[in-house]
């Protein structure tokens, strides 16, 4: 309804024109910008050719006193083009979806809560039955902060993958089978006791990025996953071939 009182009586209100462009914008674009005030819409709608026609509330288009041929949008368009408010059942029926997306999203952050969980409790595991090696909790840092892990990390990851890199290149020429096992094992433990140590001793720093830390957690443990994933194969093949 328009102002009753004031200044401005007569006019539509600002949220009415803002509904009038929001039907108008189905039809032709008009943008405004976060926080703008009556005075910007208004100057707005001027600049691209149109006026506010108050009493038969509607958006006409004028340039120069002449109509040019743009559509007309009056409470009929707001009507026909902007969505209707929703009843209350289906606002019901809006929560009860939003409370499932929010279930189903909470069960999968326990999950991967779960995961990063059981792979610490693998990495520990191997520390405790010697998988790892013995290792100076002095030369493994503990971070407070993120990016200074991940960058420590990536430079420990680095050193490692060139490590494998020149197994990799020596594999075709080795013809002992057990030596080919061996050097697998010290490279797992070399993998274990200079990257993924890291991991054990930062712990808490995961778990205090909460949701977050489970992937970043995760990422970083697939990477040295992965380059062993690609040793054990490379290993395998050229054992095979021993056998033939």
């Amino acid at each position: 309804m328009p102002y009753k009182i004031g200044k401005m009586k007569g006019e539509l209100t600002t949220p009415e024109i803002r509904k009038l462009i929001k039907a108008h914008n189905v039809l032709v674009s008009i943008k405004i910008p976060t926080g703008s005030k009556r005075e910007d819409i208004m100057k707005i709608l001027k600049k691209k050719g149109y006026m506010v026609d108050h009493e038969k509330g509607q958006l006409r288009p004028v340039t120069k006193g002449k109509v040019k041929k743009l559509p007309v949008v009056g409470k009929g368009t707001v009507q026909s083009v902007l969505p209707k408010p929703k009843t209350a059942t289906e606002k019901a029926d809006a929560k009860k979806v939003r409370d499932k997306k929010k279930e189903q999203k909470e069960t999968q952050a326990f999950k991967k809560r779960d995961a990063q969980v059981k792979a610490l409790g693998k990495l520990i595991t191997r520390k405790k039955k010697g998988q790892m090696g013995k290792v100076d909790p002095n030369k493994i840092p503990v971070f407070d902060d993120y990016k200074k892990l991940e960058k420590y990390f990536m430079s420990q990851l680095t050193k490692f993958k060139k490590e494998v890199n020149k197994f990799l290149n020596k594999i075709p020429q080795l013809t002992d089978i057990k030596e080919l096992k061996k050097q697998k094992q010290d490279l797992r433990n070399l993998g274990n006791n200079t990257v993924l140590e890291i991991l054990v001793v930062n712990e808490d720093l995961f778990s205090e990025l909460g949701d977050a830390g489970d992937e970043k957690f995760e990422n970083l443990d697939s990477r040295v996953e992965t380059y062993m994933t690609n040793l054990t194969k490379k290993i395998q093949e050229r054992i095979e071939q021993l056998q033939q």
